[in-house]
């Protein structure tokens, strides 16, 4: 069984820190980290939010899946680099 490599050119990376405009029962817009990449969305921790947006917040357990279309990056994470590949071209 051959594993295919998936490569992300979403210009997202898991532990992104971000923005991200509000939506359903959001009121305002919130601030977190990228915990995963879909295809056109990302599943977002919510970790800076208005008080007002509390009660979702409890309510979506602190996630959300956010469009990346309407998400920015604010903080990128550090990606590690795949030395392997490399030695093996050598």
């Amino acid at each position: 069984m051959a594993t295919e490599e998936v490569v992300n050119d979403s210009g997202f990376n898991i532990g992104d820190f971000v923005a991200a405009k509000k939506f359903a029962n959001f009121e305002h817009d919130f601030k977190g980290i990228v915990e995963k990449i879909y295809e056109h969305s990302l599943l977002v921790m919510v970790t800076e939010y208005d008080a007002k947006d509390q009660a979702t917040v409890n309510e979506y357990n602190h996630r959300a899946v956010v469009r990346m279309n309407e998400t920015e990056v604010l903080i990128a994470a550090e990606v590690p680099v795949d030395d392997s590949t490399e030695d093996s071209k050598a």
